[in-house]
């Protein structure tokens, strides 16, 4: 057995990783091994949602299996081997000629479709974020200090008041914050105030487009700007210029089914916008966010609007986080400092205006840090400042605090995990299984949530699911009948999307009785209840439990968050920081201090070369 079957057989590379080596190998006989093995991780890569293979990290880590166990009987090519082998062979170049891998003379090695992707997707955007758009800085002031003006009780905030000045001023804005930072409240004001400079310069509004990465985020991101545009303080005609839906990036790029790796808009057809939004950006992979980028015309604007702090992608990349991860001080750069200053006025003293000049886009970087929902001195707040600043004993003494907001129970054993949950189960699940309506039910079924870091095993969202039923069904909350997976009171979750019935991957209804029959019941995009028969249900599962990944973008009042009693590859800072910020008001957190305080440690890394490309 060669090393990639051994590697095969050990679970470190799949199938399709070996394909790609052997079929190198048939067309230029004759590679070195290196050069086959550098091609199967470059593969692995993708797969595990990095941009390209870090041989740097391959030289210097132990070799395992899935199970974690030790790999002897292989020895890995060097680094110094690695660079001399692919510096030789015609498989790979520098990117500079066309060549099925492509290295960059130090440790990153890419299959060339992503290497094309990072360095395009850079070069726009570092084009977009040098060109000074022309503004008037007495009148844009003026609109952004009426936009943004406080309510009674409360006091401006300069970072949003920032993210609509460099909106104005750039075709390309990030606004990067966490949950309860009044994201959406922001973007709906900067997208009243750029229709409101494009009237008063004797325009036609500027045509917008709100795009997220998910059918759910979607339709989320639609709700919360219908709701936010009416308690604008503008014209009604620029409110009338502000869409309440938005689409997804799919649809919106103009998805082609027999290829699925290409849309019908790009760089030679570009979408029809003058501004486009895009929602949940840190969802957004690497291949996408490029495809996106140059689908938007180079006159339009482009503002992503996301959480640095969450989850990455699925898909390879950490695209928000390579974009807004700069190292330095962060402050923006003259001469943009000066129009900041000039427009802002006071409100610029609380900015870090000034510093150094830049090569990257910084100064189309705003990040809000003032949490309307958290406290950042207690509770929640302050253990999700823990989480993201990796300090792990400041976050498991706040678990120690007796605040009842954040808590731990220990829980390693699996065989204790169904009378661990049972009284929490049926105490969080009562309001809704309580309720009389389809319409209570939904409500009900937004107080609480249990996530979990995995799908599969002992403390996976399948056994979650399927536990939970029990402890229903034997607690006579539930009646299951043998005529088919449905019952009154089973929540369900869409898992695929289905445009003809309105139903996207995420979207979260019930099972409920309309007469003497079930219905499935959901929220339209107004709001209304909508129903259809169980049987015309696209692909579903049932949600008491769902993972931390598919929590993205959603709140509930209450979040239990159950973590494996071992370490796992994905078990990050990252991951629990999302899993507890879906809390609004208690997140409780089973499992042990010490499998915590190591997930707190680690971070997600994804090899990339994008950061450099931006920065350097």
């Amino acid at each position: 057995m060669d090393v990639l079957d051994r590697l095969q057989s050990a679970g470190v590379l799949s199938s399709l990783d070996v394909q790609l080596a052997r079929t190198l190998e048939r067309l230029q006989p004759g590679q070195s091994q290196p050069v086959l093995l550098g091609a199967a991780f470059a593969s692995r890569a993708i797969a595990h949602g990095h941009i390209c293979a870090d041989l740097r990290e391959l030289d210097a880590r132990p070799l395992v299996d899935e199970a974690g166990e030790a790999i002897d009987d292989v020895t890995l090519p060097t680094l110094f081997e690695w660079v001399m082998e692919l510096g030789q062979t015609t498989l790979c170049s520098d990117g500079s000629r066309p060549t099925p891998l492509v290295f960059d003379g130090e440790a990153r090695l890419y299959l060339t479709r992503y290497w094309e992707y990072q360095n395009s997707l850079a070069e726009a955007l570092r084009a977009r974020s040098t060109e000074q758009l022309p503004l008037d800085p007495t009148q844009l002031g003026a609109d952004v200090r009426r936009l943004f003006a406080p309510g009674p009780g409360q006091v401006s905030n300069a970072r949003q008041m920032l993210a609509a000045v460099v909106a104005a001023a750039r075709r390309l804005t990030v606004i990067s914050g966490g949950p309860g930072t009044g994201k959406t409240t922001t973007v709906v004001r900067v997208l009243a105030l750029l229709v409101e400079q494009a009237l008063c310069a004797d325009e036609a509004p500027p045509r917008i487009m709100m795009l997220a990465p998910t059918g759910k985020a979607a339709a989320r991101l639609s709700e919360s700007v219908s709701g936010s545009v009416e308690t604008l303080a503008c014209a009604e005609a620029v409110k009338a210029a502000i869409p309440r839906e938005a689409r997804t990036l799919h649809r919106a790029l103009g998805y082609l089914p027999h290829t699925p790796t290409q849309f019908r808009h790009g760089k030679d057809d570009p979408l029809p916008a003058d501004v486009v939004l895009v929602d949940e950006a840190s969802m957004v992979d690497l291949a996408l966010m490029a495809k996106l980028v140059e689908a938007v015309s180079g006159d339009a604007r482009l503002i992503l609007l996301g959480d640095k702090d969450q989850l990455a992608s699925v898909e390879a990349g950490a695209i928000l986080g390579d974009i807004c991860n700069a190292e330095g001080p962060q402050a923006y750069s003259e001469p943009f400092a000066a129009v900041l200053q000039d427009v802002l006025g006071e409100q610029a003293e609380s900015l870090p205006l000034g510093g150094p000049a830049r090569t990257g886009p910084w100064d189309c970087i705003v990040e809000l840090t003032h949490s309307f929902r958290f406290s950042a001195d207690k509770g929640i707040g302050k253990f999700a400042k823990a989480l993201r600043a990796g300090d792990a004993e400041e976050a498991i003494g706040l678990l120690d605090a007796d605040d009842p907001s954040v808590s731990m129970v220990p829980l390693s054993d699996p065989n204790r995990l169904e009378a661990t949950l049972r009284p929490a189960v049926l105490a969080a699940f009562a309001t809704y299984l309580d309720a009389r309506t389809p319409e209570a039910q939904l409500e009900g079924l937004g107080s609480y949530r249990l996530l979990s870091a995995h799908r599969r095993g002992a403390f996976g969202t399948e056994r979650l699911n399927a536990m939970i039923e029990d402890i229903l069904l034997r607690a006579g909350r539930i009646e299951r009948t043998s005529a088919g997976p449905h019952y009154h009171g089973r929540p369900v979750m869409v898992t695929t999307n289905d445009y003809q019935l309105g139903l996207f991957n995420g979207d979260v209804g019930v099972i409920a009785y309309d007469g003497p029959n079930l219905r499935a019941f959901f929220r339209g995009k107004d709001g209304a209840l909508r129903s259809l028969l169980p049987s015309r249900l696209p692909p579903h599962e049932t949600v008491f439990a769902m993972t931390v990944h598919k929590s993205q973008g959603s709140e509930f009042n209450n979040v239990g968050l159950m973590l494996p009693p071992a370490l796992s590859p994905i078990l990050t800072r990252e991951l629990i920081y999302t899993g507890v910020t879906r809390a609004k008001e208690t997140v409780r957190l089973y499992g042990t201090a010490d499998v915590l305080q190591e997930s707190v440690k680690r971070r997600v890394e994804r090899a990339s070369g994008l950061r450099d490309a931006l920065w350097e």
